[in-house]
């Protein structure tokens, strides 16, 4: 039975599930934050997982390193795989770890955001820049979500003609599920929530629920995260009809419940690569309004599973909402479509089967 070590500094509920899906075809050792893991699954019940092994570890320290090379060698895995790293210490640790370990094992990576965010996160980003492409360059296997970040892998990072054998695909599968099925209330309700950065959009969802409201068709929309836009832009929000602004940390099991109460997520993003937020969206059922940026425009069906609008463009979110708050069938449909694509092509199964095979 094949071995598999994965490393997750972040993205814990996603590597946790992937995990446990991975277990039906290999021995896991998951090395994590516990606290976070449980944190994601604070009021809600964790999936069972016999096959994987989690360990601890805050990936801040020198003695932190040495646990995760302990682990290594006890373990001994066949396939040593790294969610991609954000961050300057959890960088270095990868990029020394892939090198040692890869002169007698495989080496994977999960790259979940190909280019960085713009805002902070490009900042963040350009800081270690240096240390992610070594990382990029010496593993064996590289994992992105969707032919969009695929693209913008080979165009951004590598150098004609732009080409890379090691690189796979593989979809983000759903997180934030809640227990079992169910329909939102009368009425249309639309939900936008994660961490706010500038790349969010906010700007464009702004005047757009403003001119609805000032025409008589305010949407009973809701904002729940916490972040610098959402910090800024409180007030203006708050002043609009209908719209409610919970500016903090939200719990996953509130989120869930929020999402749930909802018709639709909004991601009225400038730029992405993949969306954690649209996965959980489509794992209750709820239909996306979001822009055609990244890899937003791999998973949403115009029509399908959710709306897709340009980025940056306020009037073009507008038509969609007013699409949408009008006909109770189209949001019906919708909803299906969305239930449907949770099912078949985010379902963590069918995504660790042809993990492993990709190995």
């Amino acid at each position: 039975m094949k071995r598999i070590m994965m490393i997750a500094p972040h993205y814990e509920e996603y590597a946790f599930l992937l995990s446990c899906a991975l277990g039906d075809h290999a021995e896991v050792l998951l090395v994590l934050r516990q606290d976070l893991l449980d944190r994601d699954f604070a009021g809600r019940p964790r999936p069972a997982a016999p096959n994987v092994m989690i360990r601890h570890n805050s990936f801040r320290t020198v003695a932190e390193f040495g646990r995760l090379l302990a682990d290594l060698r006890r373990f001994r895995p066949d396939v040593l795989h790294w969610q991609e790293p954000s961050g300057f210490i959890k960088a270095v640790m990868a990029a020394a770890m892939v090198a040692w370990a890869g002169r007698f094992t495989r080496t994977a990576l999960t790259i979940h955001d190909v280019v960085p965010h713009s805002g902070d996160d490009a900042r963040v980003a350009a800081r270690f820049a240096r240390i992610r492409r070594h990382v990029r360059a010496r593993v064996h296997r590289v994992f992105v979500h969707g032919p969009t970040s695929r693209e913008q892998y080979l165009c951004d990072y590598l150098p004609m003609p732009h080409t890379d054998e090691r690189v796979r695909l593989t979809d983000h599968g759903v997180i934030l599920a809640g227990d079992t099925p169910c329909e939102p209330g009368d009425g249309f309700r639309a939900l936008m929530f994660g961490r706010m950065e500038a790349y969010k959009g906010l700007d464009v969802l702004l005047p757009a629920i403003t001119d609805m409201a000032n025409r008589g068709c305010a949407v009973d929309l809701e904002l729940a995260g916490s972040g610098p836009e959402i910090d800024r832009l409180e007030n203006d929000f708050r002043a609009v009809p209908h719209v409610r602004v919970d500016n903090r940390f939200v719990s996953s099991a509130l989120l869930i419940e929020k999402i749930r109460a909802a018709d639709c997520v909004l991601l009225p993003y400038l730029d992405a690569t993949q969306s954690g937020v649209l996965a959980a969206a489509f794992a209750n059922g709820r239909f996306v309004i979001a822009s055609r940026v990244g890899g937003l425009s791999d998973l949403v069906e115009h029509g399908v599973n959710g709306l897709l609008v340009p980025p940056g463009d306020a009037p073009a979110l507008v038509d969609a909402l007013d699409m949408v708050a009008g006909d109770a069938g189209l949001r019906q449909r919708l909803r299906a479509g969305a239930r449907r694509t949770a099912e078949d092509r985010l379902d963590w199964g069918p995504i660790a089967a042809r993990m492993i095979g990709d190995y």
